[in-house]
């Protein structure tokens, strides 16, 4: 039978992801950075999708793109993207070769590293530009702020690297607003120490919440990734930014079932009268969380919210429905986007929204609006 012959039906799980929405946030971030932007795509874009959100920001011009390992940046690459791609944390011996060949910027964070680094390179016979990670407290990677001066000498003598920018990475600028300026001031003195801010082309240390809650200084490159997808890590500011992703999923059966019936495995919730319940077809094979199970989770059909009832299933999730509902299968069902912030199905399964979003898995389909998107 020709292939054709087979219609194709309509997703039963997708997210609508608005690009336009994207492109506002990034304006909004640039305006509160007040300098260059590194915008973080890794994990997929927050789960948005790596190369369509990259060829997205790429056409707003954005000075880096900001991923987690060379096989995000290989992808960029052959997405046909050709912005700056900067690599947020350390490497392994066997990334280096490909890092170095396909011209993407690295951080370094030990000598080795940038000794394997200027060896590839002069062997390659190119000049490789590498920023240096200084660790002020995050603990996950970089130099030591107390002891990169005595370290920065070699640095500096390796001639097939340029040392064009300088590194650090907020860790609880959304909870402690006094360990934050204790790294900023350490950042800030490091740049000092080692020659002063003329010293690197690129200076970066804030997040969205670094953009959001505290003045630029001395860096002149800023890395926004959360906000950039309409979350905001610090509540008072969530106003300014535009929803980008929304997860929607369809009605696929309605039923009454009498009193005393258990819903979902397990029984833990049991119906006291009889009553409408909505089968939706998603669950946490879809990426909706199934710790949300039994704690107030809401859906919005037909212009209103309903209780999610019993446990959130592989594939399936239920919903409880007024006596008078007009809900009816086939119907559309959001489970977070612009009725249903992401951060409250988060809280309620005891987690924070960037968890959510990256969650999202591959057989749920992306939608792009505009439909012709970047």
């Amino acid at each position: 039978m020709n292939p054709s012959d087979f219609p194709i039906s309509p997703p039963r799980a997708w997210v609508e992801i608005d690009t336009a929405a994207l492109l506002e946030n990034l304006a909004y971030a640039r305006n509160a950075a007040g300098c260059g932007i590194m915008a973080v795509v890794k994990a997929g874009a927050y789960g948005h999708g790596l190369e369509v959100i990259s060829r997205t920001l790429e056409s707003a011009r954005v000075d880096f793109l900001g991923v987690a390992n060379i096989g995000e940046a290989r992808r960029i690459r052959e997405a046909g993207v050709s912005s700056r791609i900067y690599l947020l944390g350390a490497t392994w011996e066997a990334e280096r070769e490909e890092i170095v060949a396909r011209n993407i910027t690295p951080c370094v964070s030990s000598l080795e590293e940038a000794a394997a680094f200027n060896a590839i390179a002069a062997r390659r016979g190119v000049r490789l530009a590498v920023h240096i990670a200084v660790d002020t407290g995050m603990g996950r990677g970089g130099f030591l702020a107390e002891g990169i001066a005595e370290n920065f000498g070699t640095l500096a003598a390796m001639d097939s690297l340029e040392i064009e920018g300088i590194a650090s990475h907020l860790s609880s600028a959304d909870e402690d607003e006094e360990f934050t300026w204790r790294q900023i001031r350490s950042f800030e003195e490091t740049v000092e120490q080692l020659g002063g801010a003329e010293k690197f082309r690129w200076r970066h240390l804030s997040n969205s919440a670094g953009i959001l809650g505290y003045p630029v200084g001395c860096r002149n490159l800023a890395r926004p990734g959360l906000m950039l997808y309409g979350i905001s890590p610090i509540p008072g500011f969530q106003e300014s930014l535009k929803n980008v992703m929304s997860l929607k999923s369809r009605v696929t059966l309605v039923r009454t079932l009498p009193a005393g019936h258990g819903v979902s495995y397990g029984r833990s919730f049991v119906t006291a009268r009889p009553t409408r319940i909505a089968t939706v077809g998603i669950g946490y094979g879809d990426g909706y969380p199934r710790h949300v199970s039994g704690k107030g989770a809401e859906v919005f059909i037909r212009g209103a919210k309903h209780p999610v009832v019993g446990r959130v299933t592989m594939d399936q999730i239920m919903v409880e429905l007024p006596d008078d509902s007009d809900v009816s299968c086939g119907d559309e069902v959001e489970l977070f986007g612009a009725h249903i912030p992401v951060a409250d199905v988060a809280g309620k399964a005891d987690t924070i929204a960037w968890e959510i979003l990256t969650g999202i898995t591959p057989r749920v389909q992306r939608v792009y609006l505009p439909e012709n998107g970047a």
